[in-house]
């Protein structure tokens, strides 16, 4: 699944670069976080609650920061495993100078679930639950950028 989309916020460019760009405030802003682990500057171990139904559980999700252009672009890709699934997640950053002193970024991401969460429910199921989980990824990513605690959901 694919989405993207785009938000504006008051801060300098190389300040929004620079807060995507650091692991630990990255995933203070995922949704459902139990656990960090930062290996070094581009590496680190997201363990996050997940759940469908009755089907609840872990998710041990590897993460890197890629693909570093200062102070324009990066990408967060990312796998995971748990509850007999595998995650695949690829987020990627633009960001733009807006007048002001603003900053324009743009995102993407892709996320593909396999196993037994994909096969849960009817249709479309993992596919919303995807989307709620991102959009709260690039809520907490927002709202941290204007100095809120991230915590949208």
């Amino acid at each position: 699944m694919r989405l993207d989309g785009q938000f504006t916020v008051n801060a300098a460019q190389a300040d929004v670069y620079t807060f995507l760009t650091d692991p630990a405030t990255v995933s203070r802003h995922m949704p459902d976080v139990k656990n960090v682990v930062i290996e070094d500057a581009d590496h680190f171990t997201v363990t996050a609650r997940v759940g469908v139904s009755h089907i609840k559980g872990d998710v041990v999700m590897k993460l890197a920061i890629k693909d570093r252009q200062p102070p324009v672009s990066t990408t967060v890709v990312g796998k995971g495993t748990g509850l007999a699934s595998a995650v695949d997640m690829v987020t990627s950053f633009t960001l733009t100078s807006a007048e002001a002193g603003e900053t324009i970024v743009h995102w993407q991401g892709d996320v593909t679930i396999s196993g037994k969460l994909a096969a849960f429910g009817p249709q479309g199921l993992m596919d919303r639950i995807a989307r709620k989980n991102i959009d709260t990824f690039i809520e907490g990513i927002r709202s941290g950028l204007l100095g809120g605690n991230g915590n949208s959901a």
